[in-house]
C-alpha cells in the first residue's frame, strides 16, 4: 500500500489575469495526461487545443479560484459562471461549474474537495442553488462522489463539426 504524502500547504484564492499562464499549464498538463484513458487520441487531438485555453473572461470573473502553493506553483483552478461552456445562460438561480482541475502530482489528497467547497461558498453568497457540470468522462465519478447527481452523457459542442463526449451532473447547494 502506497503511502500518502501530505498536502503541501496551499491557499485557494481569487484568479488573477496574471494566472492565466499558470492555468493554462495546469490545464494542458491535467487534460493532455489525465483524459487518454477515457478518449480516443483522435478526439484528444481535436479537442485539447480548445480545452486548454484558459478563459480571461472567466479568470477576470471573480468566481474563478486557484490552488496557490506559492511561487506561482499552481496545484489546482476552478470556479463557476452565470454562462455554461458553450454559451447560454440557465434560470438565475442556476450557474455552471467551470473548468475544475487538480495537478496529477496532488490527486487523491483533498484538494479538489476543498477547491469546490470553497466553489460552492461563492456560489452560494451569489445567490446559486444549483450547480450544472459538464465533466469530462474521467471527472464524473469525483463529482458523483462529492454529491453530484448525474443526468446522462452529453457531447459538448466545442467547434463545428467537433463534439467532445462529456457528463452532464447537477448539485443543489
Amino acid at each position: 500500500m502506497a503511502a500518502h504524502m501530505a498536502v503541501p500547504p496551499f491557499v485557494i484564492r481569487t484568479a488573477k489575469t496574471t494566472d492565466a499562464t499558470a492555468i493554462g499549464a495546469l490545464l494542458r498538463t491535467c487534460y493532455t495526461d489525465g483524459l487518454k484513458a477515457d478518449y480516443h487520441p483522435n478526439v484528444l487531438a481535436a479537442a485539447l487545443p480548445i480545452i486548454t485555453q484558459p478563459k480571461e473572461s472567466l479568470i477576470r470573473s471573480g468566481t474563478y479560484f486557484v490552488g496557490d502553493s506559492g511561487e506561482s506553483h499552481l496545484v489546482a483552478s476552478g470556479g463557476w459562471s452565470w454562462h455554461g461552456p458553450v454559451g447560454g445562460v440557465a434560470p438565475r438561480d442556476t450557474a455552471h461549474l467551470r473548468h475544475v482541475v487538480v495537478s496529477l502530482d496532488y490527486m487523491r489528497r483533498g484538494i479538489g474537495r476543498v477547491l469546490l467547497d470553497h466553489i460552492f461558498a461563492s456560489a452560494r453568497a451569489q445567490g446559486v442553488r444549483r450547480l450544472i457540470c459538464t465533466s469530462t468522462i474521467t471527472a464524473a465519478g469525483f463529482y458523483e462522489a462529492m454529491g453530484f447527481e448525474c443526468r446522462g452523457d452529453v457531447a459538448l459542442t466545442l467547434g463545428p463539426g467537433l463534439g467532445f463526449p462529456a457528463v452532464q451532473l447537477v448539485y443543489d447547494l
